[in-house]
């Protein structure tokens, strides 16, 4: 049996670094095993939207700043980013058979939901708030404002073919054209980054 996703009120920004910290980098005889400690501008990484409204507008659909994953350090044990959900935007149902996240929220409201007992349970979250999902748990997230929605996160492990990847693959900078995935092959390819869709349930007769 899994355990469910929780949502944490009033954790510090500095209490989910010390938490998230000793998984990102890890040390042996004194000497890290990554590129060594990197400090990244409030705006810095690598910038990509995801299901934009075109490209150069991102509407209800959502911005990455990727600091720490596979392709920028491969040593790490934990991937890092910031992610911005437009107004009116939402990630659909899905769950990560390996993977757990552990996100932060900077500003916004949305709600968040997890499937307990078959029924969707949701959460409202707002800047302060922490959001815990362990491997196996089905689970969504909607932006209910005006504004973006916006948080920082970590996934363990940092893979090579784990989430950030795949937003990566699906996603493109600013301004230009994402390539085109045909909706069949968006299901494989995700599954393959272990992100796994929910499969929608059929209209009641």
């Amino acid at each position: 049996m899994t355990s469910t996703p929780r949502t944490v009120r009033a954790m510090s920004v500095w209490t989910l670094a010390l938490l998230v910290l000793p998984l990102v980098l890890t040390a042996q005889d004194g000497q890290l095993e990554s590129n060594g400690p990197a400090v990244f501008e409030p705006e810095g990484g690598d910038r990509l939207w995801v299901f934009a409204e075109s490209p150069d507008e991102l509407g209800s659909g959502g911005e990455f700043h990727i600091y720490v994953d596979p392709d920028t350090h491969p040593e790490a044990k934990a991937s890092f980013a910031k992610f911005s959900l437009g107004p009116g935007g939402q990630l659909p149902v899905h769950r990560h058979d390996k993977t757990e996240e552990i996100s932060y929220f900077v500003s916004g409201t949305g709600l968040v939901q997890t499937i307990e007992n078959g029924e969707a349970v949701e959460v409202p979250v707002a800047a302060g708030h922490v959001w815990y999902v362990p491997p196996g748990a089905w689970h969504a997230i909607r932006n209910t404002g005006e504004v973006p929605l916006t948080l920082v996160f970590a996934t363990i492990p940092n893979e090579k073919k784990g989430l950030l990847s795949f937003f990566r693959r699906i996603g493109a900078r600013p301004g230009q054209e994402p390539t085109p995935i045909a909706p069949e092959e968006f299901a494989t390819l995700a599954a393959e980054h272990d992100l796994i869709l929910r499969p929608a349930e059929p209209p009641e007769e």
